[in-house]
């Protein structure tokens, strides 16, 4: 009589143990990774500030990174579950067998994104860059593919000089490069303060090509899917918020990133207007992205189709 007692004891304590693992992992962070002040990268912060995450159960941690390709180091090093990042970008990492695809959208179109140039440079117009250094962030970020286009447009070469994110306007102001890739805020900053000017406005210029998107780890999609949609929701949840308040949404920026008020405030009506509110990807979006990607000779750039997923958007999102 014994055994028996023995044995269904066995299969409780497993059971027991089987839900507290199940537990532990439900609790495990999401870790989100991007460039901290990077305006489609601030509704995660926003999120955190409305407490957001908090309503839908999920533990969000963020980690910041000097730019987009810095993130995708991060995502294949396990050391994040999303990153914000540019389909050309993830292309090329999944060329070297990093796992990860694209699970949402943020800006259809670089609203921000600017070629500058100094105020009394001489360059008036993309033609102009035959020939010239054009500053990025890094190679294989955005701003790296970004200068490729901008090559091929001025009807000649360009010299593309990774000068890091924080080095883009000293490298400029400096004539150590002739011209920059700025995104936003750096390009508001130019402006504003009358620093450098802008010879082309990559969301006129531009068609619909995702210039970031929520990309997470394929073990991230698998394994903890549940997790993966609460933080989607957390994010959109927090940019529909953020685009329906104005005024608290100018003042978190402002607090959240150090900007002027006027910095601030660009970066709310040109970039968080601009944010998808529900993340819904297109096949088209994604083709037109990878296009880029033709531009800088990558061969065997897989299917738009196997870069995304819809599994997870459209998000609807919840209030604060």
């Amino acid at each position: 009589m014994l055994l028996p007692k023995i044995r269904n004891l066995s299969l409780l304590l497993g059971a027991v143990l089987a839900v507290a693992a199940t537990a532990a992992r439900a609790e495990d962070p999401v870790r989100i990774g991007g460039t901290g002040n990077y305006g489609p990268v601030l509704p995660v912060a926003a999120a955190q500030e409305l407490k957001i995450f908090d309503k839908l159960g999920v533990n969000v941690v963020f980690t910041t990174f000097a730019s987009g390709a810095a993130s995708m180091e991060g995502l294949a090093a396990k050391e994040v579950d999303i990153i914000n990042f540019f389909p050309p970008g993830l292309a090329l990492a999944t060329r070297g067998g990093v796992k990860a695809t694209v699970v949402g959208a943020g800006t259809l179109t670089p609203r921000g994104w600017h070629i500058m140039v100094k105020t009394d440079s001489p360059l008036k117009n993309v033609k102009d860059l035959a020939g010239k250094k054009i500053g990025t962030s890094s190679a294989g970020s955005t701003t790296d593919f970004f200068a490729l286009w901008a090559g091929s447009q001025s009807g000649g070469s360009v010299t593309r000089i990774p000068v890091g994110g924080p080095g883009l306007i000293p490298n400029m102001l400096s004539g150590n490069v002739d011209a920059i890739i700025a995104y936003p805020p750096l390009s508001y900053n130019l402006m504003i303060k009358k620093d450098g000017r802008s010879i082309v406005d990559f969301g006129k210029e531009m068609p619909i090509n995702l210039p970031d998107v929520w990309v997470a780890s394929e073990q991230m999609i698998e394994k903890r899917p549940e997790q993966l949609r609460k933080a989607l929701t957390g994010i959109y949840s927090a940019v529909v918020y953020m685009q329906a308040h104005p005024e608290w949404s100018i003042d978190f920026i402002a607090k959240k990133t150090g900007m002027d008020k006027a910095i601030a405030t660009e970066e709310y009506n040109n970039t968080i207007k601009g944010l998808s509110p529900d993340g819904m990807l297109k096949e088209e979006w994604v083709k037109e992205s990878l296009k880029l990607g033709e531009l800088a000779g990558m061969k065997e750039i897989p299917p738009a189709a196997s870069m995304f997923t819809t599994k997870f958007v459209p998000v609807k999102p919840i209030t604060p």
